[in-house]
């Protein structure tokens, strides 16, 4: 008895420790996990779905649907930089409206379609060549975790304001 009572201490004391350690790394961890899940991504509506939204993020016209697949390679790879904080999403979006500008360019057809390899060297290039570097305050992508309580809901914003209280809106508090 006493022997099994030290086999689970030992075990929850190792599971413990594996948590920490993926708390500690998790921004790495989102990030391998997202270019996994998107490159496990082989359907072709599925892949227009997120280069559309993209597009339609940035502002930026729909592609033609024979660019979709080298840009969603493009999107699977900046997904890890950017969840760990290696990149911004503003570098990010300016790394992917250049790359796209370059494709419509110089490949407007999309032959011959670079591999992966290729896509990272270019992204590579990119980043050589605008001296991107991970700020040494950028954790990555994290899972907050927290009670809610600094969380203001419209109703007490519209409540204060009724009360004749100002909403400081760079802090998130009221006045």
């Amino acid at each position: 008895m006493r022997r099994r009572w030290r086999l689970a201490a030992v075990v929850l004391l190792l599971v413990a420790g594996a948590g920490a350690v993926a708390w500690r790394h998790q921004s790495a961890l989102i990030g391998r996990a997202a270019e996994w899940y998107l490159s496990r991504t082989t359907d072709p509506a599925r892949q227009r779905a997120v280069v559309g939204g993209l597009h339609r993020t940035l502002l930026m016209q729909p592609p033609a649907d024979v660019l979709v697949p080298e840009l969603f390679d493009v999107v699977t790879l900046v997904s890890r930089r950017v969840a760990t904080g290696e990149m911004s999403l503003d570098w990010a979006a300016h790394l992917y409206t250049t790359y796209v500008r370059d494709l419509q360019a110089q490949r407007p057809k999309g032959v011959p379609r670079r591999t992966p390899d290729e896509i990272r060297a270019e992204i590579d290039r990119y980043v050589a060549f605008y001296a991107i570097r991970k700020r040494p305050d950028v954790r990555g992508v994290t899972i907050v975790l927290g009670t809610g309580d600094d969380v203001i809901t419209l109703e007490e914003i519209e409540a204060a304001e009724r009360a004749g209280e100002e909403f400081d809106p760079r802090t998130g508090k009221l006045r």
